[in-house]
């Protein structure tokens, strides 16, 4: 035993040392934890007018345990809507009424949401995209919608930018009215075609005991549950999910509340 307790010591001594300096000094904690400099600052809400706040309380009849992603949180996207060069934001709350800033410069934000018409009037919002899904030159706004597992308001939202700081929603119009249980969406060209097609997120129904069913239960679209693939044709999109070979199942058809989500 008093080997080991020496050789303790003999090997503590050596680590200590070989942590000092070469030249002699001594090296304090403060002076190696303290940088010279930093490369991030919090701004307050109060300089910066940004006070968006995701709350969500829990109810007796929606939670975490009749909503499993009750605290996955909502969305962000920034993006330059008025083409100023200057970025703008965009959040999307779970409980209450969404929020656009328009950035005036100089860390300085005003909430437009209520001039612009683009709160949103749905249950549950989740992810958030900006794209110029019309091909106009101006930034748009695809909102995913959840949440809402007893009924049909969790339509998502396409908010289409009128040039002038305002919005008009236009999923239906558009063909991106999905009423699956989104999480985030994704614009891009996968056909070539020179405008932006959509890739939607959608969460789907899985019962953690009847996993083994995925194989034999995949090619069975659902409606609901499973991710889409929407081709722009120009002033549509159209569902080509199984034409492009991706799965869009719900892998069980009859969840209970708690499974849903």
């Amino acid at each position: 035993m008093r080997v080991r307790v020496a050789y303790f010591f003999l090997l503590l001594s050596f680590v200590m040392s070989s942590c000092e300096p070469t030249d002699g000094t001594v090296t304090t904690k403060e002076s190696t934890s303290t940088p010279d400099h930093t490369f991030f600052e919090l701004l307050p809400a109060e300089k910066t007018g940004v006070s968006f706040v995701n709350e969500v309380a829990d109810r007796n009849d929606f939670n975490i345990l009749t909503y499993r992603n009750f605290y996955n949180g909502g969305g962000v996207s920034i993006g330059d809507i008025n083409n100023d060069q200057l970025p703008d934001l965009y959040f999307t709350a779970n409980l209450t009424g969404n929020k656009l800033y328009l950035n005036k410069g100089d860390f300085q934000f005003e909430d437009i949401t209520e001039k612009a018409g683009i709160a949103g009037t749905k249950a549950w919002s989740t992810g958030v995209t900006m794209a110029d899904v019309n091909g106009d030159g101006w930034l748009d706004i695809y909102v995913s919608n959840s949440g809402d597992v007893a009924g049909d308001n969790k339509e998502n939202e396409l908010f289409i930018n009128n040039g002038d700081l305002t919005f008009t929603e236009s999923a239906a119009q558009w063909g991106l009215n999905n009423k699956g249980y989104s999480t985030q969406a994704a614009f891009f060209d996968y056909d070539l075609d020179g405008d932006l097609d959509c890739y939607l997120l959608n969460n789907s129904f899985k019962d953690p005991s009847k996993i083994e069913l995925f194989r034999s239960m995949r090619d069975k679209p659902d409606e609901l549950g499973g991710d889409k693939l929407y081709r722009n044709d120009g002033a549509k999109f159209t569902d080509v999910t199984l034409q492009a070979g991706i799965y869009s199942c719900l892998l069980y058809t009859s969840p209970s509340p708690r499974d849903r989500g």
